[in-house]
C-alpha cells in the first residue's frame, strides 16, 4: 500500500506512556516517520521528549489549547508538506493501528471517513450518551446520518480545507468538520472500528464541552 503522500495527525496531551508504542506501530504499518505528526498540546509530562526520541514529527503548543486546536495545527503541517490526506487517531492507544487499512480501502470513495465504534468495551455510560446525542444533532444539522460524529479515528482528504475553515478549538471541532464538509458537498462515509477502553483518563469536561457543542449547533442552525 502506497503511503508516501498520506500522513498521520495525533493530538496529544500528557500521554508519555502510550505515545512511543503508538508511533512505532504506525511506522510498522508503513507510514513514513516524518509524516507521523504529533501535536503536543501543552503537555506537562514527557510526551514531547518521547515523540522526539521516536523520530516522528512533534509540534508543541506552549499551553493547552484544546483537541481541536491541536488537530488544526496538525492539518496545517500536513498541508504545508503537500500531503494529500491524513489519518487522525487518539494518542492513548484506544484505536487499533491495524484498522487504518479499513479507511484506506475506502478513501477513493469518500473525502472523509469516520470510525464507527460498533463494539465498544467498557465505555463509560456518560460517554455513550454524549456520543449518541451529539451524533443525532450532527446528523440533523447535516441532513445525513452520521453514526459516530465524535470519533477521533478518521481519514481526511486535505482538499476539504480548501473550503472548510474550522473556527472551534476543543472537542466540538470534530463535529464542526463533519457538518461543514457535508454542507460543502464533500462525501462523508463511515467504517466500523473496534475501540477498547482500558481505564484511560478522558480530558473531556462534560459540562463545559456540552455547552460548547450546543453553542456550535445553535450557530449552525441559524446559518
Amino acid at each position: 500500500m502506497e503511503l508516501d503522500d498520506i500522513g498521520v495527525v495525533i493530538p496529544a496531551y500528557n500521554v508519555e506512556k502510550t505515545i512511543s508504542p503508538l508511533v512505532r506501530q504506525i511506522e510498522d504499518f508503513g507510514f513514513r516517520k516524518e509524516n507521523i505528526i504529533v501535536v503536543d498540546d501543552g503537555s506537562t509530562d514527557g510526551t514531547a521528549v518521547r515523540v522526539q526520541q521516536s523520530g516522528a514529527t512533534v509540534v508543541r503548543h506552549d499551553t493547552n489549547k484544546g483537541k481541536g486546536a491541536a488537530l488544526k495545527t496538525g492539518f496545517s503541517v500536513a498541508r504545508a508538506r503537500k500531503l494529500s490526506g491524513v489519518v487522525t487517531l487518539d494518542a492513548d492507544g484506544q484505536h487499533r493501528v491495524s484498522e487504518i487499512a479499513r479507511f484506506l480501502e475506502k478513501k477513493a470513495d469518500y473525502d472523509m471517513i469516520i470510525g464507527y465504534r460498533h463494539a465498544v468495551q467498557r465505555m463509560p455510560a456518560i460517554r455513550k450518551l454524549t456520543n449518541k446525542t451529539t451524533s443525532l444533532v450532527v446528523s440533523l444539522l447535516s441532513r445525513q446520518y452520521v453514526p459516530d460524529a465524535q470519533c477521533g479515528f478518521r481519514y481526511i482528504d486535505l482538499k476539504i480545507f480548501n473550503n472548510v475553515v474550522l473556527k472551534t478549538d476543543n472537542y466540538q471541532t470534530e463535529s464542526e468538520a463533519v457538518v461543514k464538509s457535508i454542507r460543502y458537498k464533500f462525501r462523508i462515509g463511515s467504517v466500523p472500528i473496534s475501540t477498547v477502553y482500558d481505564n484511560e483518563q478522558s480530558h473531556i469536561r462534560p459540562f463545559i464541552d456540552t455547552v460548547r457543542f450546543i453553542n456550535m449547533a445553535v450557530r449552525f442552525f441559524w446559518h
